[in-house]
């Protein structure tokens, strides 16, 4: 077991450390926008409804969120389905993959890289300039009171990484969502 827990762990760090250094965007490189509604780790919270438009030198994509749904378990927990549309906007074909996380306005978060969706995250087709995909990611929620702890609003931070192709380097982008309270009502 120790012999698997390592490459587990080091896989997991790596994933963490191309996350974080992907979040902050550097002047020219990377950009996220869209109409600032506040700033959380230094990039733009959109509203619900607005488009994310993520582009650096190689690819540039639009993001959404198409619905969020959400299903209670016989143990008081509960299942968030998010489901984001991505748009190719850029001229190279792309493959997205990307993790959910939620942070309630007490602060208490919720899935992330590694976690959500049983810690595989969502995964989009390769898509060609112009294609759209939807992909639905899910955060599990333990309990009625930790579920309660978002019903006065939450921030949606998506981690999104490109999927290397034509011997591209990864590339990642980080953006994120203001959910009212009346989403988990």
């Amino acid at each position: 077991m120790r012999h698997t827990l390592v490459p587990v762990l080091t896989i997991f760090v790596i994933a963490i450390a191309l996350v974080a250094g992907c979040t902050s965007v550097p002047s020219g490189s990377t950009s996220v926008s869209g109409q600032q509604s506040s700033t959380t780790a230094g990039i733009s919270v959109l509203a619900q409804t607005e488009m994310a438009v993520m582009t650096n030198g190689t690819y540039a994509v639009n993001a959404t969120i198409d619905k969020i749904s959400i299903e209670k378990s016989d143990d008081g927990g509960r299942r968030i389905d998010i489901y984001i549309s991505a748009r190719n906007a850029g001229t190279e074909p792309v493959q997205l993959q990307w993790y959910s996380q939620l942070t309630a306005a007490n602060g208490a978060t919720f899935g992330g890289v590694g976690v959500s969706h049983g810690g595989s995250g969502a995964e989009t087709a390769i898509l060609k300039p112009g294609e759209s995909n939807e992909a639905r990611d899910y955060v599990n929620i333990d309990t009625d009171k930790e579920y309660t702890s978002l019903s006065k609003g939450a921030t949606l931070e998506v981690f999104i990484t490109t999927e290397p192709l034509a011997n591209e380097s990864p590339v990642g982008f980080t953006t994120a969502w203001k959910l009212p309270g009346s989403v988990f009502t």
